[in-house]
């Protein structure tokens, strides 16, 4: 008996050291809710006698004490009880905060014998942990969302109210607001953007109250009134404890309830504060102790780039209102100045006319050169009003294309007859080259006889007599561009065709730092009031205009005492919707149609078919291009390898638009020939286009490595012109 006393003895010590080396405290009642074991852990977390616990002191008495001692609530308290209560869960968990600010994970587990285990785990540390993430990931949040809303919203409003239902949160504010500073001196004046009450501010206040607050905050703060002025003339935050008492308070928000408000400058790019941000707060904390206060400094900077950008919109919206006035005022000016100043001009020019016919009597020949001379005198101011209303017209949108189709070589020529005798009178040798594969293009033929005219009036105006002036039309290609100057930046695309319509001269030449101003309106190269050539200097301004609405361009070389070529681009795909190439004349046309047969209608399906050309040097886009289209077929181009691939992978494309045909060039750049051609074998709707491989490529093994790729045919370049027509024209039959 006596050793059964000692080894009993030495397993309570044991089983004390064991569970006083545990961090937990731990406490064991049994069925009548006792306290049978705990550790040493249980008394020091809340200060309690050893020698008490051992008592064994029923549970409602051990929490009754850590209550008294301030650590617990009653609320606590009893949720504690509830536990041991609960019999049919055989564990629970929850999570006490205690007033020391002590955070405890308490699990209680139902023993066998019908008693309850308690486990208090100090999770304070782990809490905090998580508390800071969590303030981390909302901190993040709202500066990304601060951000995006910055970038994608144009609206202040938006931008404040995100920025204030974030800052009224965790600064634990009953009011906040963002006011934007307007005006100028001491007439700035401080306008509400946005304000945010909290249910608590307006159960506080009351709604009477809460209604005139805001009806002064739309009513906006002049200069010098309430204490946000001080904070827009230094630039730094102000803390005010008591609002009511201030002296600089405005009486509206005098409310004795207030607690501390924080008024928070807002500031643009270069330090200028543009606005003030308000909160009021109601927690213990100070404002100016808030763990947050980086955050409510950042939304301060970013609010203050919405506003900068919002006020440059406004302004922006201004200077557009006013320029819209005064281009109409302009117009106004304008059309009312046609009408005074065309109706004199009608009678000088019809007395003038009347006086040359000498239907009242014979002029002396005196008389009649000093007729001629107010006629030409007044041609030539017509013509100067007439370039200042186009321009006019144009600037102000108001002008429209009449496209129509139009025979360009009938153009042209006309164009030079009408300015043949100015050149015959300056011994002008005048020429004109076309390119003989354009016929009849869809333009404004109005306009364009504008523009012809104008080159042409400029090259024998300032070329020397005996010179040389020279109008030339050729189908041309965006890549050509390239190497002229052009007074626009817009983009061209390489491989759309133009029709390039140039006049060249030997002229007195333009250095090269004075060819900005040959198209800005009013200028001229030579505006000294010694200069030799008159005129307002619309005429290049008006061709520039109208090459643009064509969507066109227009471009420039010159040298000094050596000549000038000024060229108009008129693009001939996307404005127009076909460009009629001259294979043969409407005559032959006719016929064709009346003496068709089984052949014939064959050859005119070859005729109409499309062939897509996929070739990145533009001499050979040109060389296949015209035999091509010599032979009746409608070409297509496209210049690189990824445009290529897009085109394939376009949702766009569907069979019946697909080209009956593709001359595929090998190397090609960023994607490759065989790799296009693999691509167009594989995919649902292009695998039935067949593809000619048209490439240098011609060594041994060449030719069926592109077929081994899904190509119908093989040409290696140089081609061969006869082979390259007969192999377009057997594909083509089998797929008719």
């Amino acid at each position: 008996m006596e050793n059964f006393e000692i080894d009993l003895q030495r397993l309570k010590e044991e089983q004390e050291l064991i569970l006083n080396q545990i961090d937990n405290a731990i406490a064991l009642f049994n069925k009548s809710h006792h306290l049978v074991l705990f550790n040493q852990k249980l008394a020091e977390i809340w200060g309690l006698l050893p020698e008490w616990l051992a008592q064994k002191p029923h549970c409602d008495t051990i929490f009754a004490e850590i209550v008294a001692q301030g650590y617990w609530s009653t609320k606590q308290c009893q949720q504690l009880k509830d536990c041991l209560l609960n019999t049919e869960t055989e564990s629970l968990s929850l999570n006490i905060k205690q007033a020391n600010d002590i955070c405890l994970n308490v699990d209680c587990t139902l023993t066998s014998d019908g008693g309850h285990l308690f486990t208090f785990r100090d999770v304070t540390a782990h809490q905090k942990s998580q508390n800071s993430l969590n303030a981390e990931l909302r901190r993040l949040r709202f500066l990304l969302g601060l951000n995006e809303r910055l970038q994608y919203s144009d609206s202040l409003r938006e931008i404040a109210q995100f920025a204030l239902n974030y800052l009224v949160e965790v600064m634990n504010a009953a009011f906040g607001d963002v006011k934007v500073i307007s005006g100028e001196g001491e007439n700035r004046q401080a306008g509400p953007i946005f304000n945010q009450m909290t249910s608590q501010f307006i159960a506080t206040y009351g709604e009477p109250a809460v209604i005139e607050m805001e009806g002064l905050l739309k009513q906006g703060i002049p200069y010098g009134q309430g204490i946000l002025w001080q904070v827009v003339e230094s630039g730094e935050p102000m803390y005010v404890e008591d609002y009511a008492s201030h002296p600089q308070a405005i009486p509206g928000f005098c409310h004795p309830a207030i607690g501390q408000l924080g008024i928070f400058p807002i500031p643009a790019t270069d330090g200028t504060i543009i606005g003030v941000l308000t909160l009021e707060s109601r927690n213990l904390q100070k404002l100016q102790e808030a763990t947050q206060k980086d955050m409510l400094f950042a939304a301060c900077r970013t609010l203050g780039v919405a506003i900068e950008r919002a006020q440059s919109q406004e302004h922006l919206r201004q200077i557009n209102e006013e320029l819209e006035r005064s281009s109409q005022l302009k117009s106004e000016f304008l059309a009312s100045m046609s009408h005074e100043l065309r109706t004199p001009l009608n009678s000088i020019l019809g007395f003038s006319d009347l006086l040359h016919r000498q239907t009242s009597g014979q002029l002396s020949d005196r008389q009649l050169n000093q007729v001629r001379l107010i006629q030409k005198s007044g041609q030539h101011l017509l013509q100067l009003i007439n370039d200042i209303l186009d321009l006019s017209k144009i600037e102000s949108g108001k002008t429209e294309l009449n496209l129509e189709s139009v025979n360009i070589h009938e153009l042209c020529s006309d164009c030079l007859k009408m300015i043949q005798p100015r050149a015959d009178k300056k011994r002008l040798a005048l020429s004109l080259e076309l390119d003989y594969r354009l016929s009849k293009v869809f333009l404004d033929q109005r306009r364009v006889r504008q523009i012809i005219i104008n080159l042409l009036s400029n090259a024998v105006k300032f070329t020397s007599e005996g010179g040389q002036v020279k109008l030339s039309g050729r189908l041309a290609y965006g890549s050509q561009i390239q190497g002229d100057y052009r007074p626009d930046c817009s983009p061209i695309n390489p491989s759309t065709p133009y029709l390039c319509l140039e006049v060249k001269d030997s002229g007195i030449g333009i250095p090269e730092d004075r060819w900005n101003m040959l198209f800005s309106p009013f200028q001229q190269v030579d505006s000294s009031l010694s200069r030799k050539h008159e005129g307002t200097g619309l005429g290049l301004v008006l061709t520039r205009k109208l090459a643009e609405l064509h969507g066109g361009t227009v471009s420039l070389n010159s040298q000094v005492s050596k000549g000038s070529i000024f060229r108009v681009w008129l693009p001939l795909t996307e404005m127009r919707q076909e460009l009629v190439v001259n294979w043969e004349s409407e005559e032959s046309s006719q016929e064709f149609v009346e003496n068709e047969n089984i052949e014939e209608k064959e050859l005119e399906s070859e005729r109409v078919a499309r062939i897509l050309i996929v070739e990145d040097q533009p001499y050979n886009q040109l060389l296949i291009s015209e035999v091509l289209e010599l032979e009746g077929y409608s070409v297509e181009l496209i210049s690189d390898g990824k445009t290529m691939l897009n085109t394939i992978n376009s949702s766009l494309v569907t069979p019946p638009n697909l080209p009956n045909l593709i001359l595929m060039d090998i190397q090609l750049p960023e994607v490759d020939g065989l790799e296009l051609i693999r691509r167009i074998k594989a995919h649902p709707i292009w695998e039935s286009v067949p593809v000619v491989a048209v490439t240098a490529m011609a060594m041994s093994g060449d030719r069926e490595l592109c077929i081994n790729a899904g190509a119908s045919a093989y040409l290696s370049k140089p081609l061969n012109i006869e082979n390259m027509i007969a192999t377009v024209k057997s594909l083509l039959s089998r797929v008719g």
